[in-house]
């Protein structure tokens, strides 16, 4: 025995896994590119060092540097189209990036980075003055908050 409207059943269910998709990827790109707009930049290298990759960790650098971050940006936008049930990750593999995300500058800075002919504070307190408490950990915690809420 059949059941009446189990085919309208079955597409309403794909519309809404549809929509939760299209919802789910538009949170994780506005968040992956608060990330990149977040990371601190005097060159631009760490914004541009963010990879997109699914399934396991992107073990990719690069040389180029860009203070809005758009290699990094045009990265995000790589996201596949349907993104339910894939493990993402978004891996920035320059070795200072746990330091401007988790402290680890001097403490006390004397003088400061020499850039452009004059001496420049860029930390304080251990931490990066353009990130003090970190980035990654509470825009992830954003996104996560958004979810919940769909």
């Amino acid at each position: 025995m059949t059941l009446r409207g189990a085919g309208k059943v079955k597409a309403a269910m794909g519309k809404l896994k549809e929509s939760q998709n299209d919802n789910i990827r538009g949170v994780y790109l506005a968040g992956l590119k608060s990330i990149v707009q977040g990371t601190p930049a005097d060159e631009g290298r760490a914004r541009n060092n963010w990879f997109l990759s699914v399934g396991s960790p992107s073990d990719e650098t690069t040389e180029n540097a860009s203070r809005q971050g758009v290699d990094s940006i045009y990265e995000a936008t790589k996201m596949p189209k349907d993104i339910l049930g894939k493990v993402l990750y978004f891996t920035n593999n320059l070795p200072y990036i746990k330091t401007l995300e988790y402290g680890g500058f001097p403490k006390l800075v004397k003088k400061g980075s020499y850039i452009n002919g004059q001496y420049q504070k860029l930390s304080k307190n251990g931490y990066s003055l353009q990130a003090p408490k970190g980035w990654v950990r509470s825009t992830i915690k954003k996104m996560r908050r958004k979810i919940k809420k769909l």
